[in-house]
């Protein structure tokens, strides 16, 4: 019985891990602006749609979402307002792929002195597996008192394994 129960465990481990994540991932490091704030990715996972008929179709109908969770610190003396809308994810293995939008497009308010995170959700198009190099396109999505700050991108891809 209980070589049953270890050997169900690491199946479970096994199909887990080869399921839903993609690996651990590996950035680039936080984004900073002048006036105080910082964006940086504080968890990622992606995980891939398999067609589900054992003989599609179409092939290369896979497909790979990508979680992201945002870390806000705002040190500035004001409310930074980020547009989840104008957040992108761009393939930088594969630059000529548009960015994608996050599927929500609200506004979250970071108070002065906060730290808030921010799950966001991908469905970057033409991506099938999660071994890429992704970048998080900043520009113009943080705001304070009503005007855009500079923000580069935040580079993270899955780490080696």
């Amino acid at each position: 019985m209980k070589n049953q129960t270890t050997l169900g465990f690491w199946a479970f481990v096994i199909v887990a891990a080869g399921c839903a994540y993609g690996g651990p991932y590996k950035t680039s490091g936080p984004s900073l602006s002048e006036q105080g704030v910082q964006v940086s990715v504080a968890g990622a996972r992606c995980y891939v749609n398999r067609e589900e008929d054992p003989y599609p179709d179409v092939i290369g109908q896979d497909q790979a979402d990508l979680d992201v969770k945002l870390q806000i610190k705002n040190d500035s003396g004001q409310v930074a307002e980020i547009s989840e809308g104008r957040i992108r994810l761009a393939e930088t293995d594969a630059p000529t792929t548009a960015a994608a939008p996050p599927e929500q497009s609200g506004i979250i308010s970071v108070p002065p002195g906060a730290t808030t995170q921010v799950p966001l959700k991908f469905e970057p198009s033409g991506v099938d597996s999660c071994r890429h190099a992704f970048a998080l396109e900043m520009a113009d999505s943080v705001d304070l008192a009503g005007s855009p700050i500079a923000l580069s991108p935040i580079r993270f891809g899955a780490a080696a394994p």
